[in-house]
């Protein structure tokens, strides 16, 4: 209980859980589509991409493309520990959220089915942040699944950083080939200078 209690103190946590409130209420007032179900799996889908692409890419491949979340996640994988460092700027949750919801209602034709995507989408972030946050506690998972995920995230951070980006699932650490530390660790690069000591 007392690592729920502190993941709930973030402020990037707070505002999900309002979006996830907001966005679940919003599905539930314009229910009325075939395509609910479709359109929240979806939104799961679409994280999943967004989680991949974004560690991968942003955070460690091409940092000039954001370099202020880029720097963030240097600090994070340098002191993989410390709060300060754990979750990034909500700041960038409050532009894309409604960036997203705008898409999906013209692509869609409908508030409903847009909606339906952001919730998708924003619960699937939630436990994405949720299986960070475990991976860097003391907390022992309940389930094969969760001890599974947090050991490939420690990997990613203790052993090759350029494997073992998705945090909450491995789909694309599958389908795009970075699902295998490097064969001789001591070669792997760790440019993004983080600690080799585990926790």
């Amino acid at each position: 209980m007392k690592y729920v209690l502190e993941f709930l103190q973030f402020r990037l946590i707070v505002f999900l859980m309002i979006l996830i409130v907001l966005s679940g209420t919003g599905v539930g007032i314009t229910y009325g589509s075939p395509l609910t179900w479709l359109a929240i799996a979806g939104g799961i889908v679409l994280f999943g991409l967004i989680e991949y692409i974004v560690h991968r890419y942003i955070m460690h491949e091409l940092p000039r493309l954001l370099p202020k979340a880029y720097e963030g996640h240097v600090a994070h994988h340098q002191h993989p520990n410390d709060d300060r460092f754990l979750f990034g700027s909500v700041w960038y949750e409050v532009v894309t959220y409604p960036l997203l919801l705008l898409l999906f209602w013209a692509l869609t034709g409908e508030l409903h089915l847009a909606l339906s995507v952001v919730f998708g989408t924003v619960v699937c972030q939630m436990y994405y942040q949720w299986k960070h946050f475990v991976s860097h506690r003391p907390i022992v998972p309940l389930t094969p699944w969760g001890k599974w995920l947090k050991k490939k995230h420690l990997l990613h951070h203790y052993l090759d950083e350029h494997a073992w980006y998705g945090v909450s699932n491995p789909v694309m650490d599958v389908v795009m080939g970075t699902n295998k530390v490097a064969p001789d660790t001591k070669a792997a690069k760790r440019s993004l200078g983080g600690s080799t000591e585990h926790m």
